[in-house]
C-alpha cells in the first residue's frame, strides 16, 4: 500500500489521513479570505456600512483568534484531541453554511468572528498532529511542507475567490466549507493521535491514583519557548508591514498585487526546501534569518526599483518561511505530548498578534518622527529595517554570552570539576506528592498504538498526584 514515510522506522502514514491532516492545518488560515474580493462592494451589498464595520470585518478573524489559540492549546492538554477537532470542524462548518444566508452586516462580523474563535482552537491543534504523525528529519520536513502548502493553496483561493466573487458575491463563502471534510475522516484519524487523556490515564495507574496533575513550567523548556515565542513574534511583525504598505508605496494594483505574491512565493518555496536549507544553515538558523530579514528590508528601503524591492521581499520572505516551521519543530521537541498543545498554542499566537500589532505600531512609530505612513510609506520598510538588525544584534549577543559559558563549563571538566544535577526524591505515603521522571528515549524513535510516538525528546516528564485518604 502506497503510503508517507513518517520517519518512525519503515511505518507509511496513508494519503487519505496526511491528506486530512493538511485540510485541518489550511483550515485555520482561511477566516477572512471570502471577504478579501468583496471588501470593495460592500457599501453596495449591504448599504449604510460604515468604515469601521469593514475594519472590524478585515481584522476581526484575526482579534477573535488570538484567545482561542490558548483556549484551544489549554483544552487540548485535558481533553480528547480528535473529539475536539471534530466538534470545531462541525460548527466551523455549519458557520460556513450561514454565510450564504447573510441578511445583514452585523450578522457577516459575527459570523467572520465565529470562524476566526474555531480557527484559533484549531491552530494548536493542527501543529501537534504533524508531531504526533512523524518523527525526526520527515517531520522536521512536514512542518515544512504544510507551511508550503497552505501558502500555494491560499494563492490558489485568493484567485478562485476572485473570479467567484464577480459571479456572486456570496460564492467565495464555498470556502469556509473546507472544515466538512476532516468529518470524513475523523473515525479513522483517531489512530494516529496521541492522546494526553489516554497519558494522564496511564500516569494515574502507574501511581495508582485516581488523578494526575502537571506543571506546565515541568512540561516544557520555558526558557527555550520564550525566546522562540520572542524571535517569531519580531519577525512576523516585520514581515506583515510587506503586505500592509506595499499597495501605499506602490498605487499601481497590478505591481502592489505582483510584489505581495513573492511574498507568498518566498514562504512556499522555504518550505518545500526546508531539510536543505536547514543542512547548510546548521546552528546558524536564529542569524542567518535575521540577517537576510535585514538584508532583505535594507534593499526595500534604498530605492524604489520594482526589481530590487522584490528581491529584497524574496530574501526576507524565504528565511521566514524557514523559521517558521522550523522553530514549530524545535517546540515539539522541547514539550511532553501532555503539553505540547499549550506550548504550540504559545507559539502560533505570535503569528495573530504580531499580525494585529503590526499597522498601529508602526504608524505609532512613524509619527513619532513627525511623519505618517500614508503619506510616506517608505518610511514603514526602514523601521522594519532597523528593527531587523536590532534584533540580530540581541541574537548575537546571547550566543557570545552562551560560548562563553559553554567555554567556561569546558574548561571547568578539563581541570576536573564536574557539576553533577541533583536527583528529585519520590515521596511516598498516603496523600503524597509524588514525581515521576521518565526514562530518557533512546535515539531510535519507536511508535506507540499502531503508528506515531509523543516526542522523543521531550523533557522529563514530572507528574504530580494526590491519593485519597
Amino acid at each position: 500500500m502506497k503510503g508517507i514515510q513518517s520517519g518512525y522506522g519503515s511505518k507509511l502514514l496513508p494519503l487519505w489521513a496526511v491528506f486530512n491532516l493538511y485540510v485541518i492545518f489550511i483550515c485555520t488560515s482561511i477566516p477572512g479570505l471570502a471577504i478579501s474580493p468583496i471588501m470593495g462592494d460592500l457599501t453596495k451589498i449591504f448599504p449604510g456600512t460604515t468604515q469601521f464595520e469593514t475594519q472590524l470585518l478585515e481584522i476581526g478573524p484575526n482579534i477573535a483568534a488570538i484567545p482561542f489559540v490558548f483556549l484551544g492549546g489549554w483544552i487540548g492538554t485535558k481533553f480528547n484531541n480528535n473529539k475536539l477537532t471534530t466538534w470545531t470542524c462541525l460548527v466551523y462548518g455549519i458557520c460556513g453554511v450561514l454565510f450564504f444566508f447573510v441578511p445583514n452586516m452585523v450578522t457577516l462580523i459575527v459570523l467572520s468572528f465565529l470562524i476566526g474563535i474555531f480557527a484559533g482552537i484549531l491552530s494548536p491543534l493542527s501543529t501537534a498532529f504533524i508531531a504526533d504523525m512523524f518523527a525526526g528529519k520527515q517531520r522536521t520536513a512536514q512542518y515544512g511542507y504544510t507551511s508550503a502548502t497552505l501558502n500555494l493553496v491560499l494563492m490558489a483561493c485568493v484567485i478562485a475567490t476572485g473570479y467567484l466573487a464577480k459571479i456572486d458575491w456570496r460564492l467565495p463563502f464555498a470556502i469556509y466549507l473546507l472544515p466538512f471534510i476532516p468529518l470524513i475522516f475523523a473515525k479513522g484519524f483517531k489512530k494516529y493521535v496521541t492522546e494526553p487523556v489516554d497519558i494522564r490515564k496511564s500516569d494515574a495507574q502507574k501511581l495508582n491514583a485516581p488523578k494526575v496533575h502537571y506543571k506546565f513550567s515541568k512540561e516544557v523548556n520555558m526558557g527555550m519557548l520564550v525566546r522562540y515565542c520572542v524571535y517569531y513574534f519580531v519577525i512576523t511583525f516585520v514581515i506583515a508591514a510587506i503586505s500592509l504598505y506595499i499597495p501605499f508605496r506602490y498605487t499601481n494594483s497590478s505591481t502592489a498585487g505582483d510584489l505581495t505574491s513573492i511574498l507568498f512565493f518566498g514562504i512556499m518555496a522555504s518550505g518545500y526546501t526546508l531539510n536543505w536549507c536547514l543542512k547548510i544553515l546548521k546552528k546558524t538558523v536564529a542569524i542567518s534569518v535575521m540577517v537576510a530579514v535585514g538584508i532583505g528590508f535594507l534593499l526595500m528601503s534604498i530605492t524604489s526599483n520594482v526589481f530590487i524591492v522584490g528581491f529584497g521581499i524574496l530574501i526576507a520572505t524565504y528565511f521566514y518561511g524557514v523559521a517558521q516551521p522550523y522553530y514549530y519543530d524545535r517546540l515539539s521537541q522541547a514539550s511532553s505530548r501532555v503539553a505540547l498543545t499549550l506550548t504550540l498554542a504559545w507559539f502560533a499566537s505570535m503569528d495573530s498578534i504580531g499580525n494585529v500589532v503590526a499597522a498601529p505600531v508602526i504608524d505609532g512609530i512613524a509619527k513619532l518622527f513627525h511623519t505618517s505612513t500614508s503619506a510616506n510609506p517608505l518610511i514603514a520598510f526602514k523601521i522594519c529595517m532597523y528593527l531587523s538588525f536590532a534584533g540580530l544584534i540581541v541574537v548575537i549577543i546571547r550566543k557570545l554570552i552562551i560560548a562563553g559559558k559553554n567555554h567556561d563549563n569546558n574548561r571547568g571538566i578539563s581541570d576536573g570539576t564536574v557539576h553533577i544535577g541533583s536527583v528529585q526524591p519520590i515521596a511516598v505515603g498516603t496523600s503524597a506528592t509524588s514525581t515521576v521522571s521518565a526514562p530518557k528515549a533512546s535515539a531510535v524513535e519507536t511508535a506507540p498504538k499502531s503508528q506515531a510516538a509523543p516526542s522523543a525528546s521531550a523533557p522529563e516528564h514530572s507528574v504530580t498526584s494526590k491519593s485519597d485518604k
